[in-house]
């Protein structure tokens, strides 16, 4: 069983992708598809960012992660527009 996330801690890698592609329009369930999960747990993942980042939503996690620079503009998939699952 993982430890509840706390504030301050890193983010793991899985929760920075799913971070990626919510701040680059995709939905819960396209964010699923494209990690191999399911909509429940892209909703975890990102409910824990918001408790390291100390985040009111998923929107203001990605302003956090962009203005501490955890994630980058050229890493995200804003020339091409997010597809239906």
């Amino acid at each position: 069983m993982r430890s509840p996330s706390q504030p301050g801690q890193p983010l793991s890698d899985g929760q920075l992708a799913a971070l990626r592609l919510a701040a680059s329009g995709y939905t819960s369930r396209q964010i699923a598809h494209r990690l191999g999960t399911t909509e429940q747990g892209v909703h975890l993942r990102l409910k824990e960012v918001c408790v390291r980042l100390e985040a009111r939503s998923r929107t203001h996690a990605v302003a956090i992660a962009l203005h501490r620079r955890l994630i980058r503009f050229d890493e995200l998939e804003l020339d091409q527009p997010a597809r239906a699952a």
